[in-house]
């Protein structure tokens, strides 16, 4: 294994941040646990043993700055480790569909889809001695686990579970002398300062270099984040940090060492997504007794409010209450009436305001119980009862749904004038968002679906559907999703800056890839 700085050197750079990072006092709360004789970073006091704060100038004592708090920052990020993890995912026959197959040969197919390959991530102690927590899907699909040290050793792990719409993993190792972190007593806000830890890599053509472990220093940028980063989960914490390949799982820490959160995912640069600590312990212990957890299920694609979904439906400038931005095919929620553009105001009898506080309350509900629902639509208010389900393992979106919120872009239908006009129009497409990337403008025009050509949305689901009966068939539907429920779109777009036809492949991301945010 490669190692380019010893932990010496490591732990006087870390002190070296610390030092430049001294800024306000914090509130009087969070874990103890200063040294015998504490020096103040800030005026040098010599304090004494268990004070909390500097009697010459109030400094919290507890913050992570200067040599002690390197040492400490030390101590916790001995306890983590890196994760070497080994995938053995579906087949190309189970993970491609049968006309991708045909039409290209296994070794094309081999090449995005390996028969064993090796993932790394990050994890850390929680909760006992031996139980690290890491994201659910880094241990997707995993055969063997090893987690590594921070002096380089190598220790076998096994996987105890994980949950994929919590986005908590659990494995359980016996790395000696590894103390679990403790959880964080703060309630994040935006601007405090967070230490992310972990064990990046770097991946070559064949090669992998594991680098030392390291010490992001940063603060949160915002808090309840909801469906935020293309995952289905509630007030997320987003962090400044930029991390590298192997961060995914890795604790997130308060300005006092203890555990905030931990780490989703680093989608752009400066930006990095968290799981509260406050979410962590009942899930964690669920999965360490290897049980799965049980939601109800309403097939609900609940969202906060923004631009594209305004346009979409047609919805007043004045609204933010959550909206219904699509329906699962054959949900509880599409039974009982609910439509795609609904506001939700109420559950039960509660008043609901955000896309977290809804969701708190449709999880509390017991499946076979018939819940409430207070929309608003076109104006008028309406109560449907909906009768949820227990979850499903894997949600699949429609087709027309899924490459809208893939695409971050609404899809218009154009039946009517010239037919060199008529199509599906991108239109609001997210600045920056995934639609942009892939090079698809405002104006584009979707002609056609594998060949076969498109005016209305319902059309391209059946065009998907009928192409993909290994996913969406009869069959399919009563055994639930495939174990990878891959399909591909081929698309002919007209260009709106040259009107010209370009072909291109649109693959789902849903539910494979990404979870999409459905309650």
């Amino acid at each position: 294994m490669k190692s380019t700085l010893t932990r010496a050197a490591l732990l006087l750079v870390v002190a070296a941040l610390l030092a430049v990072g001294a800024s306000a006092a914090l509130p009087d709360q969070g874990p103890a646990g200063v040294a015998s004789e504490t020096v103040c970073p800030r005026c040098g006091y010599r304090s004494q043993a268990g004070w909390r704060h500097c009697a010459a100038c109030g400094w919290d004592l507890r913050v992570l700055a200067g040599a002690e708090g390197a040492a400490r920052l030390q101590k916790v990020g001995a306890s983590v480790v890196g994760l070497i993890l080994v995938k053995e995912p579906p087949s190309i026959e189970e993970a491609f569909p049968p006309q991708l197959v045909r039409q290209f040969s296994s070794g094309f197919l081999a090449r995005y889809l390996p028969r064993r390959t090796k993932r790394f991530a990050t994890a850390f102690p929680y909760s006992r001695p031996g139980l690290y927590v890491t994201s659910a899907r880094a241990l997707e699909w995993v055969e063997v686990a090893d987690v590594r040290t921070y002096n380089n050793r190598i220790v076998s792990a096994q996987i105890l579970g994980y949950d994929l719409p919590s986005g908590i993993g659990v494995l359980q190792a016996n790395v000696p002398d590894a103390l679990p972190l403790a959880a964080s007593e703060l309630v994040p806000g935006e601007l405090d300062p967070a230490w992310a830890i972990c064990y990046p890599v770097a991946v070559g053509d064949g090669t992998v270099d594991y680098l030392p472990e390291a010490f992001h220093r940063g603060r949160i940028s915002a808090v309840e984040q909801d469906g935020t980063n293309l995952i289905a989960f509630e007030h997320l914490l987003r962090t400044d940090h930029t991390l590298e390949e192997g961060c995914q799982g890795g604790p997130l820490l308060d300005a006092y060492g203890a555990a905030a959160g931990m780490v989703l995912s680093s989608p752009d640069p400066g930006i990095n997504f968290a799981v509260p600590a406050a979410d962590l312990k009942g899930m964690v212990e669920l999965l360490a007794e290897k049980k799965k957890a049980e939601r109800p299920y309403f097939g609900v694609g609940l969202v906060k409010m923004d631009e594209r979904r305004r346009a979409r439906f047609d919805l007043p400038p004045d609204t933010m209450l959550p909206v219904v931005s699509y329906l699962v095919p054959g949900s509880p929620a599409e039974k009982a009436g609910v439509q795609p553009g609904d506001l939700l105001g109420g559950v039960g009898s509660e008043a609901v305001h955000s896309v977290a506080g809804a969701g708190s309350l449709l999880l509390r509900s017991v499946p076979g119980t018939a819940v409430s629902l207070k929309l608003m639509r076109r104006g008028k208010e309406m109560t449907l009862a909906v009768n949820p389900t227990p979850r499903p393992a894997k949600i699949l979106l429609a087709p027309a749904d899924e490459i809208q919120e893939g695409l971050q872009a609404n899809l218009v239908e154009v039946d009517t004038g010239s037919t060199s006009q008529q199509g599906l129009r991108f239109q609001n497409l997210v600045r920056g968002g995934r639609g942009e990337k892939e090079g698809f403008h405002e104006g584009d025009l979707l002609i056609s679906v594998d060949g076969k050509g498109v005016r209305h949305l319902e059309t391209l689901n059946q065009i998907v559907r009928g192409g993909n009966v290994h996913i969406f068939g009869e069959k399919s539907a009563a055994a639930g999703p495939p174990r990878l429920a891959t399909y591909a779109m081929q698309l002919s777009v007209k260009t709106a800056e040259k009107g010209e036809k370009e072909e291109r492949y649109y693959w789902n991301l849903f539910p494979d890839v990404l979870s999409a945010p459905v309650y």
